[in-house]
C-alpha cells in the first residue's frame, strides 16, 4: 500500500458519499445571504485548536474566508493539550476554542466552578482504538474480522489479561469523549479501567512514537492520527468510535459563559461562520481542498491522503492488503449531516443535543470524575447553562436550518456496542446497568 494509493475502492466509495452528502438536509446552497447579527461588540479573535481533523471548520472558516464574511478577523492559536486550550478560555486570554464535549461540565462542576460553556457541536464520530501490531502477531484482529462483538471480546480480554506486564492506553486527555468511550468499551470487553487497563495522557500527535517504543500498547484518538500508524505498520484500528456509540458527540465549540453574555452578536456571527464550515467540510466536492487546507505545516503537518481517507470515509484498519480491511464508512466523520440510519431527518451534528450531555454526565458520575456520587436532582438546570440551546437555535433558524421538535432523543440498543438503550429521562435507572464502575457495585440514586 503506497501513499499515493493509501485512499481505497475510492470509485464505489466516492459514488455513496455523494447521495450521503447531498442528501435532503444539505442546506449549503439555501443559505441566507443577507445575514446580520447586528453590530458586533468584538471582531478581532482569537480562537485556541489541537490538531487534529476535528479542528476542520475552524481552520477551514479561517481558510476560506467564512470569518471575513460575517466580520471577523480572527487569529487561530494552535495549542499541544485540551488543558491549555481550557486554561486559557478560563483566563479570558482566548476568545473560544476547540474542546472535547465534558470539559464544560468538568470546569462548571469540578475543581475550577468556572463557568465555560458549548455553543455547538463540532462534529460527530471521528475516532478510533488503535492497538500495537504486536497484538496482531499475537492473533488479534480488527473488528470487521469477528462475526461479533462477543467473538471479538473473548479474544482480546483473554489477550490483555494473560500479559505479563500492565496494560497501558494512551488518550489525549482524561477527560476526552475518546477517554469515556475507551472506559465504555473496556468495560463492555468485561475490563477495568484503571485496575486491569491503564490509560495515560499523551497528545494525539505523539501516540504514534510512544507506540512505536513501546511505551503503551494501544491509544484512542481522533482522525487522522490513527491512519498514520496504520500506514506506518505500527498498529492497526481495532475499534472506530462510531462502532461503539454511533452519532456520538465529539468537540465543541467552547466559551465562557460570561464571554457569551457581553459579546451577543459576535458570538451568534462566530457560530454561524463556524456552521457553514462545517457544512462545506461535509460536501464532498470540497474534501480534497479541505484535506490539503488541514494537511499544511501551520496546521496537522501530515500527508495529505491521511486526512483526505478519514474525510472521504475510505477506511483503512491495517495495512495488510486484504479488501476486508479496507472499508468505506461514510459516516466516520461527520461535521453537519450525512444520512445515517441513527440520524433523524433534522438531526444536524451541530445541534446541542441536551440528552447528549445527560449521557455525558452519567459516565462522568460512573467514574467518579466529579465529587458527586449520585445524579443531581437539578442536572436539567445545570445542563441548560452549560450546554445553552437558545443560542444555536437562534443562528439556525437565522440561516434556515431545521431544529428537532425535542431536545432529548433516546438512543436504541443498536447504539451502543454492548446492546443497552439510552433513556435520557431516566439517568438513575441507566447508571445502574453497568456492574463495572468506579467505586464497585453501589446502588446510584439523585443527590
Amino acid at each position: 500500500m503506497k501513499r499515493r494509493n493509501f485512499i481505497k475502492y475510492s470509485g464505489l466509495g466516492l459514488a455513496s458519499l455523494g447521495v450521503a452528502a447531498c442528501s435532503k438536509v444539505d442546506i449549503f446552497n439555501q443559505q441566507k445571504t443577507d445575514v446580520n447579527f447586528g453590530t458586533l461588540e468584538k471582531s478581532n479573535l482569537i480562537l485556541g485548536y489541537v490538531p487534529n481533523g476535528d479542528a476542520a471548520p475552524l481552520i477551514v472558516a479561517q481558510e476560506k474566508g467564512f470569518f471575513e464574511r460575517y466580520g471577523l478577523s480572527v487569529t487561530l492559536k494552535r495549542l499541544e493539550t485540551w488543558e491549555e486550550v481550557k486554561e486559557e478560555l478560563l483566563g479570558w486570554t482566548m476568545d473560544a476554542g476547540q474542546l472535547p464535549y465534558a470539559f464544560p461540565i468538568l470546569a462548571q462542576l469540578g475543581e475550577d466552578e468556572a463557568p465555560l460553556i458549548s455553543l455547538m457541536t463540532l462534529n460527530l464520530n471521528s475516532s478510533a482504538i488503535t492497538i500495537t501490531q504486536k497484538a496482531w502477531d499475537a492473533g488479534i484482529r480488527p473488528s470487521v474480522d469477528y462475526f461479533n462483538f462477543t467473538d471479538f471480546e473473548e479474544n482480546i480480554r483473554r489477550y490483555w489479561r494473560n500479559r505479563e506486564t500492565p496494560v497501558n492506553l494512551a488518550v489525549d486527555s482524561a477527560f476526552s469523549t475518546d477517554t469515556y468511550l475507551t472506559r465504555y468499551w473496556l468495560s463492555a470487553i468485561g475490563l477495568m479501567p484503571k485496575t486491569e487497563v491503564e490509560l495515560v495522557e499523551f497528545p494525539a500527535s505523539q501516540m504514534i512514537y510512544k507506540l512505536q517504543a513501546g511505551m503503551i500498547d494501544g491509544y484512542s484518538a481522533s482522525s487522522p492520527w490513527n491512519q498514520q500508524t496504520v500506514l506506518e505498520k505500527a498498529g492497526f484500528v481495532s475499534y472506530v468510535s462510531r462502532d461503539i456509540w454511533q452519532g456520538h458527540p465529539n468537540k465543541i465549540l467552547a466559551t465562557m459563559d460570561g464571554w457569551a453574555k457581553k459579546h451577543p452578536n459576535t458570538t451568534r456571527a462566530l457560530m454561524a461562520a463556524v456552521i457553514e464550515a462545517c457544512q462545506y467540510c461535509d460536501r464532498l466536492e470540497n474534501q480534497t481542498e479541505v484535506a490539503a487546507i488541514l494537511a499544511q505545516p501551520d496546521y496537522l503537518n501530515l500527508d495529505t491522503s491521511l486526512i483526505e481517507s478519514t474525510l472521504m470515509g475510505n477506511y483503512s484498519y491495517s495495512y495488510e492488503t486484504s479488501e476486508n480491511y479496507q472499508r468505506f464508512i461514510p459516516d466516520y466523520t461527520i461535521f453537519h449531516h450525512r444520512e445515517a440510519d441513527y440520524l433523524g431527518e433534522n438531526d444536524c451534528a451541530n445541534y446541542p443535543w441536551r440528552s447528549h450531555a445527560v449521557w455525558m454526565l452519567t459516565q462522568m458520575i460512573r467514574w467518579h470524575d466529579l465529587d458527586i456520587y449520585d445524579y443531581p436532582k437539578e442536572a436539567d438546570k445545570l445542563l441548560d447553562k452549560i450546554y445553552p440551546i437558545t443560542i444555536y437555535e437562534e443562528v439556525a433558524e437565522a440561516l434556515n436550518i431545521p431544529l428537532p421538535s425535542n431536545n432529548m432523543k433516546k438512543e436504541t440498543n443498536t447504539a451502543f456496542i454492548d446492546g443497552r438503550s439510552f433513556d435520557p429521562s431516566n439517568p438513575v435507572a441507566y447508571l445502574n446497568q453497568f456492574p463495572i464502575r468506579a467505586n464497585g457495585p453501589q446502588i446510584f440514586g439523585f443527590v
